[in-house]
């Protein structure tokens, strides 16, 4: 009994110190982006301020397989001093479009051999993404420039999204990825999703990326998602054919459970592989995250 109680006392003191800290390195974040904006642009002018960072730590075990972790941010940081249509974006780089995007054997590993793409992008009017940064893998840098667009056609219940992103890296040269999205309302809680990806690298082997996925999106309320899915993958590069590499069936269950920002993730699956000559294995995966933002 005094270990519930002690627990019934401790649980609001650790819930009071991570607000504090939370709010704490929002403001700072919120800060430090106020007084570039200002260097920036020479004015100190009254504006709204928006920014987004997410980040993530996922846990994948499978049978047949070692375990493996993934270090995953993505930061979209406005400047609306200096340009409205001017962003700063740090997102971590995948190397594939398939479920076998991982970074390490631990989650150290995980961060440290996660690439980042960090630079400028410019939104035009015409919706269209101009971007000019750099990749860093540890410690080398790779220059480069992108061109990204989107386009959306409605129906009566139903949609078709799609759009382009080129890349080109000063070494890994072109990287180019081409997606197409038909996606329907069932009704105020549910949408189905046709979701097929197309990714062509042309360093180091020239490698060809196709996925195909059937999804159902089930929201339960703005906090918790629920998500079936199956999914196909095929691979090719300039030394082999087209040849598939897995069917993947399972579901991922998002929610944020401590405010907006704290949230995890859980997807247990059946993977048929064609190394493991397509007897089943199973997995899960496990994603724990926060997010700082202001808006």
């Amino acid at each position: 009994m005094r270990y519930f109680l002690s627990l019934l006392f401790v649980i609001p003191l650790w819930a009071i110190n991570l607000d504090l800290d939370y709010k704490n390195i929002n403001e700072w974040i919120s800060e430090k982006l106020r007084l570039l904006d200002i260097y920036m642009s020479d004015s100190n002018e009254s504006v709204k301020q928006n920014f987004s960072i997410r980040s993530s730590i996922d846990t994948i075990i499978e049978t047949k397989q070692t375990p493996q972790f993934k270090f995953n941010i993505r930061a979209n940081l406005e400047f609306p001093r200096t340009q409205k249509r001017l962003h700063l974006f740090i997102q971590d780089f995948k190397k594939q479009n398939s479920v076998d995007e991982v970074s390490g054997q631990n989650i150290e590993d995980s961060i440290r051999n996660t690439s980042f793409l960090f630079g400028l992008q410019y939104m035009s009017k015409g919706n269209i993404r101009y971007r000019a940064g750099i990749r860093f893998h540890k410690i080398t840098p790779d220059p480069f420039i992108a061109l990204g667009w989107e386009r959306t056609h409605y129906f009566k219940h139903a949609w078709i999204y799609y759009g382009d992103e080129l890349r080109y890296f000063l070494h890994r040269h072109i990287d180019n990825k081409l997606f197409a999205n038909f996606q329907y309302k069932l009704n105020n809680y549910k949408l189905f999703s046709f979701e097929n990806s197309y990714r062509y690298e042309e360093r180091p082997f020239g490698e060809h990326q196709v996925t195909h996925a059937l999804k159902i999106y089930h929201s339960f309320g703005e906090r918790s998602l629920l998500i079936p899915r199956a999914e196909c993958f095929f691979y090719a590069n300039n030394e082999e054919s087209y040849k598939i590499n897995y069917y993947y069936l399972g579901f991922d269950f998002q929610d944020t459970f401590y405010r907006k920002w704290l949230f995890y993730q859980i997807g247990p699956a059946i993977l048929w592989r064609r190394d493991n000559s397509f007897d089943p294995s199973w997995r899960v995966t496990f994603k724990i995250g926060i997010t700082f933002e202001k808006n």
